[in-house]
């Protein structure tokens, strides 16, 4: 028994070494690549600020310090800067007139209590910058946080997430993880589907980053993630991200009732204060757009677009309705009495917006976008005012 015993247990040992090993060994370096990222990081910022091209960041959940090198280095360039969270992504140059030259700061992952931050840092820290683009989130629930505002300095690097680098014990576990073992997988048949099967596992394994290489509409392109290479997806030098690839809505109805029950995380939002905005959110971010107005440019706030029909959706809803409503007539009452812009894209049908132009129930892509902003810059006559103000200083100049 000892003997097949012991036949039996280096049989499970040559089994393992035979799959989990190389398993392991090739999710480590894909781990490496995106738990230590910050010197790709740095080079995707110096590609890109040296071709104008799109790029995906090294790790595309946690883009803070890929945005932050490049808004340091665009910042000579602009005066307008766009905040927020993924929501703002689709937001670009194309969609503002030509005085205001946009970089968006949007990233993945934060509240609206550090967007107050960064935006206090560069109304008194970058004099160039004049116009500020902040979205009030509802249906995430930005505005109803209620943490402190923190004191922020974009002149420095951001601490790395998590605080501390990986270990490798963690890294192993990561590595094999369902969801990175089936990443690589797929990955695997995305090599031995290629043309040219070496070159393709060099890039994804041997190399920081992707060849570089051209979309569509013959932008160049280069990919610091191994998520979705050579799919053109990724921010390009405007901040905005391309959504290239990605699905969109087809069942917005289905959407839409998951959305509105009680245990979705619109309403338990909604429920978190009962629709009442931060006031000291309200108050700093009116100070900020003070500032703002007397640089000569302003801040324009703008609650973002839903999926079409959602908010509606929730407008009809017995319970869900009045927290909502409460949160839309508090934001107005604020923005009139401090003779603010605001924007309320919330029913996004309203310009004309389609579930195929979003991804999700929140976040639209450019072509919604793009018909909200049109609509906003024929219509909107305190912001027309205060453009043409920027309009004459720029000429005079």
């Amino acid at each position: 028994m000892r003997t097949s015993h012991k036949r039996f247990f280096w049989i499970v040992i040559a089994c393992f070494g035979a799959t989990l090993l190389p398993i392991l060994a090739l999710n480590l370096i894909l781990v490496s690549n995106s738990l230590d990222s910050r010197g790709n990081t740095l080079q995707a910022s110096n590609w890109q600020q040296a071709t104008g091209g799109i790029v995906s960041a090294p790790s595309v959940l946690d883009n803070n310090r890929f945005k932050s090198l490049r808004l340091r280095d665009r910042l000579p360039e602009i005066n307008t800067v766009v905040f927020g969270a993924s929501t703002s992504f689709a937001i670009e140059q194309s969609m503002f007139p030509a005085p205001l030259h946009i970089y968006n700061f949007s990233k993945n992952g934060i509240g609206l209590g550090t967007i107050i931050g960064e935006a206090e840092y560069l109304t008194e820290h970058a004099d160039n910058v004049k116009w500020l683009v902040i979205p009030l989130d509802w249906s995430i629930g930005f505005v109803y946080q209620n943490d402190t505002p923190p004191a922020t300095n974009l002149s420095i690097d951001p601490p790395q997430s998590g605080g501390q680098q990986a270990s490798w014990l963690q890294k192993i576990r990561d590595s094999l993880s369902y969801p990175r073992i089936a990443g690589l997988f797929k990955l695997l048949q995305n090599i031995f589907a290629a043309e040219h099967r070496y070159a393709a596992f060099r890039q994804i394994f041997l190399q920081p980053a992707s060849d570089e290489y051209l979309c569509p509409d013959g932008t160049r392109a280069k990919d610091f993630d191994i998520q979705s290479r050579g799919n053109c997806r990724g921010f390009r030098a405007d901040g905005s991200w391309t959504y290239s690839g990605m699905e969109r809505v087809g069942d917005a109805r289905r959407l839409i009732m998951l959305a509105t029950a009680s245990n979705s995380k619109y309403p338990q939002n909604l429920l978190k204060t009962r629709g009442v905005p931060n006031p000291l959110y309200l108050q700093r971010l009116a100070a900020v757009a003070h500032r703002a107005e007397k640089r000569g440019g302003a801040a324009i706030f703008f609650m973002p677009p839903l999926l079409s029909g959602m908010e509606a959706e929730f407008m009809q809803h017995p319970e869900w309705s009045v927290y909502l409503a409460q949160t839309k007539q508090m934001l107005l009452d604020w923005a009139r009495q401090e003779n603010l812009v605001l924007l309320d894209a919330g029913q996004s049908e309203q310009f004309g917006c389609t579930s195929n132009e979003f991804t999700d129930e929140h976040h639209a892509t450019q072509s919604c976008y793009q018909k909200i902003f049109s609509a906003f810059w024929q219509n909107d006559g305190r912001s027309n005012a205060l453009l043409n103000r920027t309009l004459q200083q720029t000429t005079a100049k």
